[in-house]
């Protein structure tokens, strides 16, 4: 167990940058690439489906399946999933570098602690690369509950082998969440920008 200091990113809205909302949203093409919108997705699919996706108790692809069936396009599951995680992985790799730069200054570890389901949460680890610049991707499906819970921040802090809660510095762009993670006794900052991320960094640890 250790209680160095301890650095943990959120990942869609700070790693990443493609989320509905964000500068550049994954799912700004779908009518013109797939036939339906964003918002019929977000009604049909993400509001039906998207928490049990999540908290890994139902798998993407079959509820994916069930939505695609209703559009007549159950035949492209895998085809819409490849589109969706290439789109939805815009990585900000300056603020990866920074990240970086603070693990080698303080010998502290990097984690990230994400809402996110099996098939993305190993994408991103493994294909876009994500796991050289964490000890671990610790994301919701995996725990079996979802930020901002405080379960979520405790089960966390548990798999990081983290004694001190206040050797833990957590980054999100979700208030909701940096209330969780204090609430579990967490230092945690809202993501405003690369700068004052920056900034932060300088003076821990």
């Amino acid at each position: 167990m250790s209680s160095n200091p301890v650095l943990v990113l959120d990942i869609d809205g700070v790693v990443s940058l493609a989320q509905p909302g964000g500068p550049q949203p994954w799912n700004a093409d779908l009518q013109r690439d797939w036939g339906f919108s964003s918002d019929e997705m977000v009604r049909d699919f993400f509001r039906k489906h998207w928490l049990e996706v999540v908290r890994g108790r139902l798998d993407l692809y079959v509820a994916l399946q069930q939505y695609f069936e209703t559009k007549g396009l159950a035949d492209r599951v895998e085809e819409f999933v490849d589109y969706w995680f290439e789109k939805d992985a815009v990585i900000d790799s300056e603020l990866l570098a920074i990240a970086d730069a603070w693990r080698k200054r303080t010998g502290g570890r990097v984690f990230a602690a994400t809402n996110q389901e099996h098939h993305r949460a190993a994408y991103l680890r493994d294909t876009v690369g994500l796991g050289a610049h964490f000890d671990e991707i610790i994301y919701s499906a995996a725990l079996g509950v979802c930020k901002p819970e405080r379960v979520f921040f405790t089960n966390a802090q548990a798999r990081m082998g983290v004694t001190v809660a206040q050797s833990i510095l957590f980054v999100d762009d979700s208030a909701a969440n940096v209330d969780g993670a204090r609430m579990a006794g967490w230092r945690a900052m809202l993501y405003r920008d690369r700068d004052s991320f920056g900034r932060a960094l300088a003076g821990w640890g």
